[in-house]
C-alpha cells in the first residue's frame, strides 16, 4: 500500500466500513439497482447496489435491506452503468480559473480527481502565491492533488525555486511530487536538477516528466533519472518508446493539445495498456463549457476504437 493511500485511508472510520460491509450497521447511501463496471476486473455486473458509510463505499453486493435504515438515503439507478470517478492526472488548473468555477462543470461530468502542476502560480506569485492556489482547492468534492512547480529553473540566474522552498511544498500530502522536469535541464544543470529530483524520491515521492524530443539514449538516460511519467508524445512510435521503458505514458487532449487520435494507433499494436493514461493537460473556458473534462477525452478514446473497459481504465 502506497504512502498517500496509507494517509488517506488510516483517519477513516474502518470499524463502520466493516460494519456496514458484514450488515450489522445502516448505511448513509444506497446507489440501488446498478449495472457496476469493475476496474479491477474489466467486468460489467448487472443488479448491484452500492453501500457507502461517510464519503467511503462499504461494499458492493445485490441489494439488501437490512443494510438500509430509516435515514438511509436511497438512490435508484433504474439499470444505469456507474463506473468510478474520473482521474485527470496532469493538468494545469492555474490556466484560467478559480476553484468555483472549473469545479461545478468538472463534477458534473464525473470528474473526481485531479492532479494539477503549480508553475503558473509561482511564475507570479513565487511560492507564497503556489501556496495560496493549493489551498484555494481545499475541502472541494473534487480532490484535488498538487505538484511542485519544478519546470523552473533552480539556477541561481534565473532566481528559480530553492530547495527549502522545494522541501516545504513535498512535506505536504496534498503535494505527490515534483511536476515536469524538462530533460535539456537535466542534462544541461544535472548538479542542480538531480539534488531536487532526488528530494522529491527520498519521501517516496513522483517526478513527472516532460521528454519532448528526447528518444534513444537520451531518453533511456532521463528515465534513468527517476522520472516516471510522460505527457509529451505527439505519435504512436513516441508513446510505444516511453512504454517500453516503464514510463506512464498520457495521452493529451485538451484544451491546449489534442494528441490523443495520433496516439490511438497503440491499440492495434498489441501491448499491454496498463501505463496509457487519459489527460486533459489544462482546458480552455470554451472547452470545458462545451465538452467538460475526462469525460469527453474518455468518450473520445472510445469513438477512435479503444475497448471501453481499456478507455475508462486509462
Amino acid at each position: 500500500m502506497s504512502y498517500m493511500k496509507r494517509k488517506l485511508f488510516c483517519n477513516k472510520n474502518q470499524k463502520g466500513l466493516m460494519d456496514v460491509a458484514i450488515g450489522i450497521q445502516t448505511a448513509d447511501l444506497i446507489v440501488s439497482n446498478c449495472r457496476i463496471f469493475n476496474v479491477y476486473t474489466g467486468e460489467i455486473i448487472d443488479d448491484h447496489s452500492i453501500y457507502i458509510k461517510d464519503k467511503w463505499i462499504a461494499c458492493i453486493s445485490q441489494d439488501d435491506k437490512k443494510r438500509a435504515g430509516t435515514a438511509t438515503q436511497i438512490i435508484d439507478a433504474k439499470g444505469m452503468t456507474v463506473i468510478p470517478g474520473l482521474i485527470d492526472g496532469h493538468t494545469h488548473l492555474a490556466n484560467y480559473f478559480n476553484a468555483k468555477e472549473f469545479l461545478t462543470y468538472a463534477i458534473a461530468g464525473g470528474t473526481t480527481c485531479l492532479v494539477t502542476e503549480t508553475l503558473e502560480a509561482y511564475f507570479v506569485g513565487g511560492f507564497n502565491g503556489v501556496i495560496d492556489f493549493i489551498e484555494s482547492y481545499q475541502d472541494q468534492p473534487v480532490k484535488v492533488f498538487n505538484t511542485a512547480p519544478a519546470m523552473i529553473s533552480p539556477s541561481k540566474k534565473t532566481n528559480g525555486i530553492s530547495e527549502d522552498e522545494l522541501e516545504k511544498l513535498l512535506q505536504r500530502d496534498d503535494v505527490l511530487g515534483m511536476g515536469e522536469v524538462y530533460w535539456q535541464s537535466m542534462f544541461q544543470e544535472p548538479e542542480n536538477i538531480l539534488p531536487l529530483m532526488n528530494q522529491a524520491l527520498f519521501l517516496g515521492k513522483v517526478v513527472e516528466g516532460h521528454s519532448a524530443g528526447a528518444s534513444k539514449g537520451k531518453l533511456a538516460a532521463y528515465v534513468g533519472s527517476g522520472v516516471s511519467s510522460c505527457h509529451e508524445p505527439i505519435t504512436m512510435d513516441q508513446a510505444l518508446e516511453r512504454l517500453r521503458m516503464g514510463l506512464y505514458v498520457m495521452a493529451r487532449e485538451g484544451g491546449v493539445r489534442k494528441d490523443l487520435e495520433a496516439i490511438s494507433k497503440i491499440k492495434d499494436q498489441g501491448v499491454d495498456l496498463r501505463r496509457m493514461v487519459l489527460v486533459t493537460d489544462s482546458v480552455s473556458p470554451e472547452f470545458l463549457i462545451k465538452k467538460g473534462t475526462l469525460e469527453h477525452v474518455v468518450q473520445k478514446a472510445i469513438n477512435l476504437g479503444f475497448n471501453p473497459v481499456d478507455a475508462i481504465r486509462m
